[in-house]
């Protein structure tokens, strides 16, 4: 399950290495398997959003409030240059609205090939962290396991990465979802970039979701049109980190 919402997220799109597009009919197999882990979730939209139960069909209008607030803090021609630019966006009533496969074209390009995090080859970093001993890396999908490209002797996940065991350690909503930690953080500030091909932007809003949904404190945005490891705003940050903890200065 780690690559299929990478997968699904920008799976139509080319990479950024190569330029070619990837296999299609290994994209839309491991979106499939996302679509049925979204509805498993049962995840509702954000208090105070008007969005109900989020599933793969509705991720996008997840998204919109973001380019609404990008857009209105544009000047008028501004907000017009740009639409005209983007015309897979409409603007009305002061709202921005798209579909996913828009959205897709517009950030045009894909970070990484496939599988996403588990390479049929053990090349990605995500691999390597599952490393063992003296094995540098190993496959942690049974998906990749199967269709493994280096020679092993065996075609399974190792058991001690079983979902069971340390995938679900690195899970966060195993211990949000099911173990529901009565220890963990009552207040979250997450942010993502809309163009970050790195991750799939379900990450931050299922995690902003899923806390928030149990009645944490949440603060969660995507930046506009921006990649990785984007902050644009700091200063919002330090003044939401004074008022969580009470700070005066």
């Amino acid at each position: 399950m780690p690559t299929a919402p990478a997968e699904w997220n920008w799976g139509t799109l080319p990479t950024r290495t190569t330029g070619k597009t990837v296999d299609e009919n290994m994209s839309k197999e491991l979106q499939s398997q996302f679509a049925e882990y979204q509805v498993g979730l049962n995840l509702r939209g954000l208090k105070g959003s008007r969005f109900g139960k989020i599933t793969a069909r509705n991720y996008a209008d997840h998204l919109q409030p973001s380019a609404t607030k990008y857009l209105a803090a544009l000047s008028a021609s501004e907000r017009e240059t740009y639409l005209a630019k983007n015309t897979f966006i409409t603007w009305k009533n002061n709202q921005a609205a798209f579909t996913w496969e828009g959205h897709l074209a517009h950030v045009a390009q894909r970070k990484r090939t496939q599988p996403t995090f588990d390479a049929f080859d053990l090349s990605a970093g995500e691999n390597n962290e599952l490393g063992k001993g003296a094995t540098k890396a190993r496959h942690f999908t049974a998906y990749s396991a199967k269709n493994d490209t280096t020679g092993l002797s065996s075609n399974r996940v190792d058991s001690d990465i079983s979902e069971k065991l340390k995938l679900k350690l690195m899970n966060p909503m195993f211990h949000i979802l099911e173990e529901r930690n009565p220890h963990r953080s009552r207040h979250w500030w997450i942010r993502l970039g809309t163009s970050d091909t790195d991750t799939a932007l379900t990450v931050a809003a299922n995690l902003a979701m899923a806390v928030d949904n149990l009645g944490d404190d949440v603060d969660h945005a995507y930046y506009w049109d921006k990649g990785h490891a984007t902050n644009e705003d700091p200063g919002d940050f330090v003044k939401w980190v004074a008022k969580v903890t009470g700070h005066k200065s």
